[in-house]
């Protein structure tokens, strides 16, 4: 099979939601991008990596320099689908009788590295997009802008709430131009639900429920050997060494504790977020959290698959994190408000139909989270989701899982980012990290 029907098939069959409708010729930048192009790495091409890089392809000022992926065969797959989309051939090295003849690198070339620190320490990568598990979050963003690049960092911002604090600290340190992938900032109808509720439309609210749904259960399977062309050391990184088992790769990762959160991490970073907005609490939080969590056996997973938590802000405001549905509810003294990804509706429905008046406050708008990072790279200002707003939504999704382990109330302090009095939970906040993979808090 020659190499251009090699890629042909792999189009038709795996990278269908990279296809057509998005192609960018390589008449628009020639051979080479010319300098006002944004030169991007992207590390990890899993299946939220796979998103992303839908979303570049389609912005002109962006144009991919290299990628990098622990896993072999999808690193290839994405190399091969990016420069298709920018016309690039790569021809196969030439076969003789006795020997293989390489042949050059053809101009343009998206490399593709194992290691992520190939393209931190290229000078040509102007920025990096991150979409790989939680638990290395903090390494890679951190090594990024030590390395002078902009980040487009994947949600949820971090595996502990130490580790949050020392991303948004590097950032401020930095000046690095760093996106939170919390991208319901930039739909309107969330910015819409937030902007009525911030100029009082529903009152004082008194309560949010916040559902985001539980995580999954399923039973054991035995371990393997690592599929060809997986690095499954450098794949764990920063976590504990342990035998391969398909069910901790991709996807599902994000329901072991040594990888992630669960669902109160993964949809809680989202949800979360709206409400910290909806409040004006992006450099605040709640001062209690209470609540319960199980996991259901027999499960091979190890996160909560239901629980039930309440925040209480110093206002009296109280919010509830559960796993039952997926909505977002205000609960004020004039009407109550619903929104999600599908939908935003008021049982006072001249709430959402009276405009906003010149005079009311508006929350920073973007309708486009990828471009909006793009275009704050040229600008030099912020994003809509910069690195401390992530972390501040994130961190209830973080006390929340740790009173579920703890199984009591606790007291936490928004300002100095520590529980009140509770040795055992402040244990907590941080994790050991697997060396040579842990990041370092300084840089």
């Amino acid at each position: 099979m020659t190499h251009n029907t090699s890629r042909r098939k792999f189009l038709r069959t795996t990278g269908a939601m990279l296809a057509a409708p998005f192609i960018v010729p390589a008449s628009v930048w020639g051979a080479n991008a010319p300098s006002n192009i944004i030169r991007l790495g992207q590390i990890g091409c899993g299946s939220r990596g796979n998103e992303l890089m839908a979303q570049v392809l389609r912005a002109p000022q962006a144009r991919y320099g290299a990628l990098a992926d622990c896993d072999r065969p999808f690193l290839l797959r994405y190399q091969q689908i990016v420069e298709d989309q920018y016309g690039i051939d790569r021809k196969p090295p030439q076969q003789d009788s006795w020997k293989v003849i390489p042949v050059p690198e053809p101009e343009g070339a998206v490399d593709a590295y194992e290691d992520y620190r190939r393209i931190l320490d290229r000078n040509d990568i102007d920025a990096v997009i991150v979409a790989v598990p939680d638990h290395w979050h903090a390494k890679i963003y951190i090594d990024a802008m030590d390395a002078g690049k902009d980040v487009y960092g994947e949600k949820p911002l971090a595996l502990t709430i130490e580790q949050g604090r020392h991303i948004a600290r590097k950032a401020e340190e930095t000046g690095r131009i760093f996106q939170t992938g919390s991208q319901q900032r930039s739909d309107a109808k969330f910015r819409k639900a937030c902007e009525l509720i911030r100029n009082g439309r529903l009152g004082n609210i008194k309560h949010v429920d916040i559902a985001v749904g539980g995580s999954r259960a399923v039973a054991p399977m035995p371990d393997t050997p690592p599929p060809p062309g997986l690095n499954w050391d450098l794949w764990l990184g920063p976590a504990p060494w342990v035998p391969y088992n398909p069910l901790r790769c991709h996807l599902t990762f994000r329901y072991f504790w040594d990888y992630s959160g669960g669902t109160v991490t993964d949809w809680g970073a989202h949800h979360c977020d709206i409400c910290q907005w909806a409040l004006g609490m992006d450099h605040s939080g709640p001062r209690f959290v209470e609540g319960q969590a199980e996991t259901v056996q027999p499960n091979y997973f190890e996160t909560f698959t239901q629980f039930d938590f309440t925040f209480t802000y110093t206002s009296g405001t109280t919010a509830r994190l559960h796993s039952r549905g997926n909505d977002i509810v205000f609960h004020g003294e004039k009407g109550t408000l619903t929104v999600n990804r599908g939908k935003l509706q008021c049982d006072k429905p001249e709430i959402l139909e009276t405009p906003l008046r010149d005079s009311d406050e508006r929350l920073y708008q973007s309708d486009n989270h990828m471009q909006n990072w793009l275009d704050c790279i040229k600008s030099r200002t912020q994003p809509i989701c910069p690195a401390e707003v992530g972390h501040r939504s994130l961190t209830l999704s973080h006390i929340a899982n740790i009173c579920g382990k703890l199984g009591r109330k606790l007291e936490w302090d928004p300002e100095h980012e520590v529980f009140v009095n509770d040795h055992e939970a402040n244990l907590m906040l941080s994790r050991e990290e697997r060396p040579p993979y842990h990041h370092r808090a300084g840089g």
